[in-house]
């Protein structure tokens, strides 16, 4: 599996540094944005391979950013990061495209197995 960039947003810096330190021990570059705009915006400046991206944040949150990529960012496979572990967040989340879906806090070996699974793919 090649090096991917993975664009890591969320408005927590605790839970961006978490994710950011399992993207780096598993080989492949962070990128940070810490709000919706900044990720869109990022997404589209330096196209990552992959996104983690936060649900709930002030704002623009990650339901907007899942419809507004769905058809700017349609390529760039997405992971949904949320505390929230209803069944009705986790469809709505696919059903605007996400690619997975990880729970907080989220566990170390699970977010690797997706990082290979998405990035295997694309590699």
């Amino acid at each position: 599996m090649k090096m991917g960039t993975i664009l890591v947003c969320d408005d927590s810096l605790f839970q961006r540094r978490i994710l950011t330190s399992i993207v780096k021990k598993n080989g492949h570059n962070p990128l940070e944005a810490e709000n919706g705009h900044e990720c869109l915006e990022m997404a589209k400046k330096y196209n990552p391979d992959l996104i983690f991206l936060d649900l709930l944040m002030p704002e623009y949150d990650g339901f907007a950013v899942l419809s507004d990529a769905k058809d700017q960012l349609s390529d760039i496979p997405i992971v949904v990061i949320t505390a929230d572990i209803q069944d009705i967040t986790r469809n709505e989340c696919m059903e605007l495209g996400a690619r997975a879906f990880l729970n907080k806090p989220v566990d170390h070996d699970k977010a690797k197995a997706v990082i290979q699974e998405i990035l295997g793919k694309k590699g």
